[in-house]
């Protein structure tokens, strides 16, 4: 899945295999996810499904080939 950091002066987006995970000291049964390049936590966040697109995503729907995530602009 296609993921982005929003983190405005980050920018990093990429694929959801690519996100840090560790552990919640506060919640053993929690892992937080941090972005690998500003290592900020938590700011990971799901981006269109459009090709070429990294806008994050607003809206979904299912669809007969499984659920669609689209930002504004591709709805």
């Amino acid at each position: 899945m296609k993921v982005l950091c929003n983190v405005r002066r980050c920018g990093w987006h990429g694929q959801t295999e690519e996100v840090l995970q560790a552990p919640n000291p506060f919640e053993p049964d929690e892992s937080l996810q941090g972005c690998p390049k500003c290592r900020d936590v938590n700011t990971i966040r799901v981006a269109c499904d459009e090709p070429d697109c990294w806008q994050q995503t607003t809206c979904g729907t299912p669809t007969p080939s499984g659920y669609r995530q689209t930002c504004g602009k591709h709805l």
